[in-house]
């Protein structure tokens, strides 16, 4: 932020300004136009994070500088321009519009709070009413209120797709990232002033965002339908009309495995990846991208197998462990038959040649992967001695980043994505499969959870990180796993599709539980558990 004193900011009809937001409208709809020009030539692609958003604002304030005050502001728009035409094509009906309950009239206001917030008397003491009316003509879904987590938990459920929202720069700072670990479409209108009571807004751009519209709607990726899709491949019966009907005992053992529990995330990914490329509904999914997310769990329910006779677990998914229940021997080979109906699935995946060749490719090289990095720390259970934690990191790459790697390559590579997708996605899932092992040794750390004396132990960041002198282990590991995190996001910058960006910037909320509730400056803490309670949700 330039120092005011320094530089003479002015608004573009020459009035002084003052605060965050211009609070003039010339100058708000100069700077609109600037970051919507900016965004189309630069090709930006939503989500971007807060860093990227202030970059971007940096780069535009160079030939604008004497707006150099309002580079918030004008960070703010930018994701407004990256955003609005994905909010144009949502129905109506899947959009939210959220207002601040400071909008109201803090001494006449009629209206009363609930659970959720503000049940407007429409008394017209303020703009909300007019707002509501407005919204709910078009069919939104409308709320006046904060800190609640019905935002989210109405997100998760698809009844909503998308949110207007308005709220004064402060907040928006604290409820960005909340929205971009969702990666939920938006368009931001700022309050025209701070404060928590009798705010105004700039009423044409809250209409324009409330009525903006495409002709051609279209729906964001509906991920419980495809989750519901991909569960569907692996019933009993799926699997035998896929595989063929079990005909010894050996078959049985592999085809109930793989019908089993689990949460299909490796189908489930190589699916969505195919999705967000084309564009095509789960219900519509061909063939060879279902051979081939069908070969992926495979892959992964032997790993399973195997990986429990290594640690020398009893039970998985509540059940005995495939080699508790029918002996050592059965289960490796067990195992090894899952792997090899993985390999025969891709071969004969109804796909061109080429793309075949290259899935093939990706899945060996993944396999050999993961077995050299099972394969240090098995070596290294055998012979602890003290590691470094350059080589732990390494380590927690090979065994972890290719349980991604592989399904989202392959999920791209049957949407006819390039080389170039292929290698964004490689250095995504290695920032994450790290980020992962290490949010792993954190959380076994905090819980004070320790495998049975029978168990294998493992390399482990902060016992790697115990000899640093800078912090203390635990600091130092929560400080890399912020930097891989980040690492992993900051891949997708490159990408283009705005659907893939998100669902996989979905991914890493979900699997960080990066989803918080959104508070104002004046929330009382103790209310925002209460309205946990009431809905029954937590955040994320």
């Amino acid at each position: 932020m330039h120092d005011s004193t320094e530089i003479s900011i002015q608004n573009s009809d020459g009035g002084d300004v003052s605060g965050a937001v211009p609070q003039r409208k010339a100058a708000r709809d100069v700077l609109r136009q600037a970051a919507d020009d900016f965004a189309a030539e630069r090709k930006l692609t939503a989500p971007l994070s807060l860093d990227a958003l202030r970059k971007a604002a940096d780069e535009l304030l160079a030939t604008i500088p004497q707006y150099a005050e309002y580079r918030d502001f004008l960070a703010v728009l930018i994701h407004n321009a990256t955003w609005r035409g994905t909010v144009a094509s949502i129905p109506y009906d899947r959009r939210l519009l959220l207002l601040p309950q400071c909008l109201r009239h803090s001494e006449a206001c009629e209206g009363h709070l609930d659970d959720i917030g503000l049940v407007c008397r429409r008394c017209g003491r303020c703009d909300i009413a007019e707002l509501q009316d407005a919204a709910e003509k078009l069919g939104y879904a409308m709320l006046v209120a904060e800190g609640s987590p019905v935002v989210m938990s109405l997100i998760e459920s698809g009844q909503i797709q998308a949110v207007i929202g308005v709220s004064c720069m402060s907040m928006l700072e604290q409820v960005f990232p909340y929205m971009e670990a969702g990666a939920v479409p938006g368009v931001a209108i700022p309050l025209l002033n701070d404060g928590c009571s009798d705010t105004k807004v700039d009423m044409a751009w809250v209409h324009e965002a409330i009525a903006c519209s495409s002709e051609s709607e279209s729906a964001r990726q509906d991920l419980q339908s495809l989750r519901a899709t991909v569960d569907s491949w692996f019933t009993p019966e799926a699997i035998s009309g896929r595989l063929g009907p079990a005909a010894d005992r050996t078959e049985r053992i592999a085809h109930d495995w793989l019908a089993g529990s689990g949460k299909r995330w490796r189908p489930f990914l190589a699916a969505g990846v195919y999705q967000a490329i084309t564009g095509a509904s789960a219900g519509d999914l061909p063939e060879g991208l279902i051979h081939a997310g069908v070969a992926v769990e495979c892959f992964h329910k032997a790993s399973l197998i195997h990986d429990d006779i290594e640690d020398h677990d009893a039970t998985r998914y509540g059940r005995p462990t495939v080699h508790e229940e029918h002996g050592l021997e059965v289960a490796i080979n067990a195992g090894d038959l899952l792997i090899g109906e993985g390999y025969r699935l891709l071969s004969e995946a109804d796909v061109p040649d080429s793309q075949r060749v290259r899935m093939m490719q990706v899945a060996s090289t993944g396999h050999r992967t993961l077995c050299l990095g099972q394969g240090a720390e098995l070596c290294w259970a055998r012979d602890p001695t003290t590691l470094t934690p350059e080589r732990v990191i390494e380590i927690f790459a090979q065994k972890t980043a290719p349980a991604f790697d592989v399904a989202l390559r392959i999920g791209a590579i049957c949407a006819g994505g390039d080389d170039d997708l292929s290698r964004v996605l490689g250095r995504f899932s290695r920032a994450l499969g790290i980020a992962y092992q290490i949010h792993d040794d954190i959380d076994d750390h905090l819980t004070a959870s320790d495998r049975s004396p029978d168990g294998q132990r493992c390399p482990n960041i902060l016992d790697a990180l115990s000899g640093g002198a800078d912090c203390p282990p635990l600091q130092a590991a929560t400080d890399l796993l912020e930097r891989y995190k980040t690492a992993a996001v900051e891949c997708l910058d490159s990408l283009t599709s705005s659907d893939l960006k998100a669902l996989l910037r979905r991914m890493v909320g979900k699997i960080f539980c990066d989803f918080e509730i959104m508070s104002c400056c004046n929330d009382d803490p103790s209310r925002n558990a209460d309205i946990r309670e009431t809905l029954g949700e937590s955040a994320g």
